[in-house]
């Protein structure tokens, strides 16, 4: 077995003498011209480096090179340098790990790129801790298109008549998805949403004429907003990098507007709510699964995301209950089933051909689609009155509101947070939730009536 020196003075010569380890151990030769410079050989190659003991400080050794790839005066050259460099303070295996951690960083800046982002916020925050509500994801999906690549018609407002708009010019905007989100600062932000606010809509409103979007593009700044927020202070970027959510400068110019309370509804008291009421009862010649559906929303008050993905397995036939689990508000609900309501869900369940309550033939989900948009129309050209499945909630609750329901069992009904210990009485008092829901269900059908029999008779000539 070869015995190497642990000091000697390193020469080509010597360098080329020693024989690399066979027994996979690693020696060390110290050079004895150098204090420091030293030759490490292990099984496969003979290594240049320097092994110094700082001041108040553990010992520092720094590779400079293997032999072959670098001379023996170029490893001289480059021991003396960074033995200096010690001696001094400096710590050249800190500067390589900042190197690698500069490196690092400007990677992760390349790969978390905007779309990234918006794909992070959906996956980690909206799909896993809010459980996955299909119109916020499908409104951050709307996010892409406002922040790709994209050619979009400027309006400006005509001089000569006030209120009228007129087309002013194309204006291309550049793709923001594919760029580090970090490096989208405040005043692209302002300048795009600045566009956006006189940008023509995709299309164009019969009822308000040729008018800049007003909503969506302040819905996605909200949810781009929304994905920056989340994504900060999980990254500590404002802490690390002291960085700043863009959208902020939307806030700081007041750009933000407060969206129209919306109120539109079946107005029971009027002719109107009989017309859809028996447009909504016919309309099960056409579709029964659509009608019952809308019907069931209505008689429960119900949000579209709890009723139309409906199993069979939350319907209790036995107890004459429905359990809507982990609600918009992340509670759970046990909600009795009124006369109409049960003799539907029945009705359902002899004509069952899936898992789902509402199962529907012709949706990919197997269930109806959530907001059934086809179908209200349909029940608007045969009623005149066009309403959206939110619609339904709010006319039971305006009805709730006329016939005095109490105000914390209305909220129960609606599905409102209720943080207070009345919502566990509620939960228990069954009877009095079903009397609620029963009054309001039978007020539905009384006011049908009441209002159809004041309706003009068709003649033989009206279709």
């Amino acid at each position: 077995m070869y015995s190497y020196p642990t000091k000697t003075k390193l020469t080509l010569k010597e360098i080329e003498s020693f024989p690399l380890c066979t027994d996979g151990k690693q020696v060390t030769i110290y050079d004895t011209t150098l204090p420091g410079f030293a030759l490490r050989i292990g099984k496969t190659a003979k290594t240049f480096i320097v092994y110094k003991r700082v001041a108040h400080g553990a010992p520092k050794r720094v590779t400079l090179g293997k032999y072959g790839q670098i001379t023996l005066d170029e490893a001289r050259k480059l021991a003396s340098k960074k033995l200096a460099e010690l001696s001094s303070g400096i710590d050249p295996l800190q500067e390589i790990r900042a190197k690698k951690a500069e490196e690092q960083k400007s990677e992760e800046h390349t790969i978390q790129t905007l779309k990234w982002l918006l794909d992070e916020y959906t996956k980690e925050h909206l799909e896993k801790a809010k459980g996955g509500k299909i119109g916020t994801i499908k409104g951050v999906k709307q996010c892409h298109d406002y922040f790709g690549e994209k050619t979009i018609t400027l309006l400006k407002k005509d001089p000569k008549e006030d209120g009228k708009w007129l087309v002013d010019r194309q204006a291309k905007l550049s793709d923001w998805l594919a760029r580090p989100f970090r490096s989208i600062t405040r005043e692209e932000i302002l300048d795009r949403f600045n566009m956006f606010e006189v940008a023509k809509p995709l299309r164009v409103s019969k009822k308000d004429g040729l008018i800049p979007i007003t909503r969506t593009h302040q819905m996605c700044f909200k949810y781009l907003s929304s994905a920056y927020n989340f994504i900060i202070p999980r990254l500590e970027l404002d802490i690390k990098e002291n960085f700043r959510n863009p959208v902020d400068v939307l806030s700081v110019y007041r750009k933000w507007t407060k969206p129209k309370k919306r109120t539109n509804m079946v107005e029971f008291r009027k002719e109107e709510f009989a017309l859809w009421w028996n447009a909504l009862l016919a309309y099960r010649q056409h579709n029964e699964v659509a009608s019952d559906y809308i019907l069931f929303s209505l008689l429960q008050a119900g949000r579209s995301i709890e009723i139309a993905n409906l199993k069979w397995d939350q319907v209790d036939f036995e107890l004459e209950e429905v359990n809507y689990d982990a609600t918009k508000n992340s509670d759970d609900y046990k909600f009795p089933l009124t006369h109409l309501a049960l003799e539907i869900l029945k009705r359902r369940k002899e004509l069952a051909i899936n898992e789902y309550v509402f199962g529907y033939a012709d949706s990919k989900t197997g269930h109806i689609p959530q907001d059934a948009k086809f179908h209200f129309k349909n029940i608007a050209e045969a009623s005149g009155k066009l309403i959206s499945h939110h619609d339904l909630r709010r006319t039971w609750g305006t009805a709730a509101t006329w016939l005095d329901i109490n105000e914390r069992t209305y909220n129960f009904l609606l599905k409102h947070k209720m943080n207070d210990v009345n919502e566990h009485y509620l939960m228990r008092n069954y009877d009095k939730i079903k009397a609620a829901l029963q009054k309001v269900e039978d007020f539905f059908i009384s006011q049908a009536a009441k209002l159809t029999a004041t309706l003009p008779e068709k003649s033989e000539n009206d279709t």
